[in-house]
C-alpha cells in the first residue's frame, strides 16, 4: 500500500462529499452513542464503588417484613426500638428518622421536598462518621425545636421549577422556611446550617434534596409521638456488620435489616441491566452503519466502473483495486470513529447535566483508556468487515467488459 494509493482513495471521497457525509454519518451516530453510553455507565459503577466503600458499615431497620429502602415513609417503628439497639456490641452510632414527603415555602416559591426529623446529637454523630460535612452554619443544637438543616440541592437552589430552569436561590443560617404539615397548615423554621453535597440522592440517600428538623417537631406535627421511618445503624467495624445485623432480626423479629451495602447493590444491578440493553441498541445502530457503508462502497463500485476498468486496462493489478476500495472504506469509519468518539463525550456530559436538574447528585461520565481502545477497535473492524466485500467485487472486474460505455 504506497502514497499514491492513498492520495486516490482521498480524492474519491472528496468528489463525492454529500455521500461521503452521510455514509459517515451513521458511523458517527452509532460510536457516539456507545461512547456516550459507556461512560455514563462508567462514572455510575466508580460512584457506586466509592458510596460502597463508604458505608459498608451501616445497617438499615426497616418497619416491616419485606420492605425496602424504596419504601421509607409508608410504614413506621416504634422510637423504642432505638434503645434496644444501641446496646448491641459494636454499635457505634444510629440515626432514628422520621420521613414525610411535603411541601416546603421560601419567599414564596413552593418546592416538594423530603422532611428527615431527626435527633440532632445522634444524627450529628451518625453523620460524622458518613458524612456530608456541614457546608454552612451549624447543626441544630440538642433541645431546639424549630431549627432545620438544609440539603445542598435545597439550600443552594438545584431544583428544578415547573416551567423549566432551576430556582438558583440560596438559603443562609438565621433565615427561615415554612414547612406544611398534612393538614396544608404551615410550620415555620429558623435555618441552623446546610450540608455539602453528597451525591448519593440517586441511591436513596435523600440527603440533598431533605430538609432536617427536630425528631420530636415532626412527630408533632404529624401526630405521630414515638414513631419513626427507619433506623440507620454504623458498626465500628465492617467484619461485624454481618453479626449485627443478625443481632437485630434477633431482636426484631417483625422489621426488616439490610446493610446499606445491599440496598446500593440492588441498584448497580439494575443499572447494569439497563446499560446493556443500551449498549445492545446501541450496537444495532451500529450495524446499521456498517451497512451503510457497504452500500456506499457497493454503489461506488457500480458508478465507477469504466474507471476501475481503465486503471485495470492502464496495468493496474487486482492488488491497487482492492487496497483502494478497502482504504476509502476504512477511512469513512476512522474518520467517522474520531468525530463519533469526541460527540460521545461530549454528549455524555450534555445528558448528565440535563438530568441533574432534576435528579441531583448524578456522578459525572467517566472515560477511560478502556473505552477508547473499544472505541477504535470496533470501528476499525466494521470498516474492514463493510469494505472486504465491495472491494473484492471491485478488483474482480474484468477491463474489457469494465471499459464499456454503460447506459
Amino acid at each position: 500500500m504506497d502514497r499514491e494509493t492513498l492520495k486516490i482513495a482521498l480524492r474519491n471521497l472528496h468528489r463525492r462529499k454529500v455521500r461521503t457525509f452521510f455514509t459517515m454519518l451513521g458511523i458517527i451516530i452509532a460510536i457516539a452513542s456507545i461512547t456516550a453510553l459507556v461512560a455514563i455507565a462508567e462514572g455510575f459503577q466508580l460512584s457506586i464503588a466509592r458510596t460502597l466503600q463508604s458505608t459498608s458499615n451501616v445497617v438499615i431497620v426497616l418497619p416491616g417484613m419485606g420492605a425496602s429502602i424504596w419504601t421509607i415513609g409508608t410504614s413506621t417503628l416504634n422510637q423504642s426500638v432505638v434503645e434496644e439497639i444501641t446496646k448491641l456490641n459494636h454499635v457505634e452510632a444510629v440515626n432514628p428518622t422520621l420521613v414525610k414527603f411535603t411541601v416546603m415555602e421560601y419567599r414564596g416559591w413552593e418546592v416538594p421536598v423530603t422532611v428527615m426529623g431527626i435527633v440532632p446529637r445522634e444524627s450529628q454523630k451518625f453523620y460524622a462518621l458518613t458524612g456530608p460535612p456541614l457546608q454552612r452554619g451549624q447543626f441544630m443544637p440538642q433541645g431546639s425545636r424549630f431549627k432545620a438543616l438544609l440539603g445542598y440541592s435545597i439550600a443552594n437552589g438545584r431544583i428544578q421549577k415547573e416551567n423549566g430552569g432551576t430556582l438558583n436561590w440560596q438559603i443562609l443560617p438565621g433565615q427561615t422556611i415554612k414547612i406544611y404539615d398534612s393538614n396544608g397548615r404551615p410550620w415555620e423554621f429558623k435555618v441552623s446550617g446546610s450540608f455539602q453535597e453528597s451525591g448519593q440522592s440517586f441511591i436513596g440517600g435523600f440527603i440533598d434534596t431533605s430538609v432536617f428538623v427536630p425528631l420530636g417537631t415532626l412527630q408533632r406535627i404529624y401526630n405521630e409521638p414515638g414513631k419513626i421511618s427507619f433506623v440507620e445503624v454504623w458498626v465500628d467495624d465492617v467484619a461485624f456488620v454481618n453479626q449485627v445485623k443478625n443481632e437485630i432480626e434477633r431482636l426484631l423479629p417483625t422489621a426488616t435489616v439490610i446493610t446499606e451495602r445491599q440496598g446500593i447493590e440492588v441498584v448497580f444491578q439494575i443499572e447494569t441491566m439497563l446499560n446493556n440493553l443500551l449498549l445492545g441498541i446501541g450496537s444495532i445502530a451500529l450495524f446499521v452503519g456498517a451497512l451503510g457503508v457497504v452500500n456506499t462502497l457497493l454503489t461506488s463500485v457500480m458508478e465507477r466502473t469504466r474507471e476501475i476498468g481503465t486503471y485495470r486496462a492502464l496495468g493496474a493489478k487486482k492488488r491497487f483495486i482492492l487496497e483502494m476500495i478497502l482504504l476509502e472504506g476504512m477511512m469513512l469509519t476512522v474518520i467517522g470513529g474520531i468525530i463519533g468518539f469526541a460527540s460521545g463525550i461530549v454528549m455524555a456530559d450534555v445528558v448528565v447535566e440535563i438530568l441533574r436538574a432534576k435528579t441531583p447528585g448524578l456522578p459525572s461520565p467517566v472515560v477511560d483508556l478502556r473505552v477508547v481502545a473499544i472505541a477504535f477497535g470496533v470501528t476499525l473492524i466494521i470498516g474492514l468487515l463493510a469494505s472486504v466485500y465491495p472491494a473484492r467485487k471491485a478488483a474482480g472486474l474484468r477491463p474489457a467488459e469494465a471499459i464499456r460505455d454503460i447506459e
